[in-house]
């Protein structure tokens, strides 16, 4: 049950929902369910909400937190393969960050 991490550009047109457009831009896959693990076994408070079978959605004004998170994950992990799934995972944040049409959806299986 790994969560994938999609980063989305939204379009709203008016303000009904449905109006709402949400198409992906880049994805970082967890097939090997380590991103999901890392969260769901984590004490920082935004990784620990990422539940492994929901969708969490986080906006350009998560993203300080989410990256402080991931950053000090990335710091404390001792293994490759999820240091790199860290470091694909932080560029899409940064991106969710620098642009305000972006979110970023923690996708669970």
């Amino acid at each position: 049950m790994g969560v994938d991490v999609l980063l989305m550009t939204v379009r709203q047109r008016g303000t009904s929902p449905k109006g709402r457009q949400v198409r992906p831009v880049e994805i970082v896959l967890d097939p090997g369910d380590r991103f999901a693990r890392l969260c769901t076994s984590s004490r920082r408070p935004m990784l620990g909400r990422v539940d492994p079978c929901k969708t969490l959605i986080l906006t350009r004004a998560d993203m300080p937190r989410f990256i402080s998170e991931v950053t000090a994950e990335l710091a404390a992990s001792g293994d490759r393969e999820v240091s790199d799934l860290l470091q694909r995972v932080l560029g899409l944040a940064r991106e969710c960050a620098a642009h305000e049409a972006y979110e970023l959806h923690l996708d669970g299986d």
